[in-house]
């Protein structure tokens, strides 16, 4: 029984874990699409087609957008799992 319990836990961390990892995958890739760093690669930004930011704001920008993309990600998460795991106790009391 204790074994059962110690891999449900582990399970979960893992989905857990590799659900945040797309989230802040999904907004570094997000930001990168709209903004670039001005440095000497793109020549300070004359030759980049993106809006160019200092690497201060895009810092910022990228910490903003890892926080809200990880906050939707974790409620609609939260919603779908939760709303399982009710419809799955109630058929269980239902049984």
């Amino acid at each position: 029984m204790k074994t059962r319990k110690v891999a449900k836990t582990i399970t979960q961390e893992l989905i857990a874990n590799g659900i945040g990892w797309v989230a802040g995958l999904l907004s570094v890739e997000l930001l990168s699409t709209f903004f670039a760093v001005r440095s000497w690669k793109n020549a300070w930004g004359l030759f980049s087609h993106k809006t160019t930011v200092s690497a201060d704001t895009f810092n910022f920008l990228e910490w903003l957008v890892t926080a809200v993309v990880g906050f939707v990600v974790l409620f609609v998460v939260n919603r779908l799992v939760g709303n399982w795991l009710l419809n799955r106790i109630e058929k269980e009391e239902n049984s």
